[in-house]
């Protein structure tokens, strides 16, 4: 599990999250970051507000044939009924869970709204064993 208050705290941990993410599989590694780091975005700017004094909390766990990431801040959270579904990719604001739910199979929000747990299948032939 990794903690953190700020993007530049979470910048520091970038590197080792990649190289847990490509160790299980390369190639949907980056895939995995890319909503890994908006679910990130989210938690920090609108989840926790940018207010250093609470954390955010990032798991990843692996199984077999998935990785499950989860990610959860300490914010007021969210109606999940506010989700836009005309959102665009190339609009700057809102786009994160458009973005996650391009890169993962399956997403999943809390009742509070400020906890987001996603699934990305693993293709176990192009990828390295648990």
């Amino acid at each position: 599990m990794y903690s953190f208050s700020s993007f530049a705290e979470f910048a520091t941990l970038r590197d080792s999250i990649k190289k847990e993410l490509a160790q299980s599989c390369e190639e949907d590694a980056l895939r995995l970051f890319i909503a890994i780091n908006e679910g990130v975005n989210n938690a920090i700017f609108h989840g926790n507000k940018e207010d250093i004094t609470k954390k955010v909390y990032l798991t990843i766990a692996k199984f077999p044939h998935e990785m499950q990431i989860t990610i959860r801040d300490e914010g007021e959270g969210f109606l999940h009924s506010k989700i836009s579904e005309t959102t665009e990719l190339w609009q700057e604001d809102g786009r994160g869970l458009e973005l996650i739910k391009y890169y993962v199979d399956s997403f999943s929000l809390n009742e509070k709204g400020n906890e987001i747990t996603f699934v990305k299948k693993i293709n176990t032939d192009y990828c390295k064993a648990f």
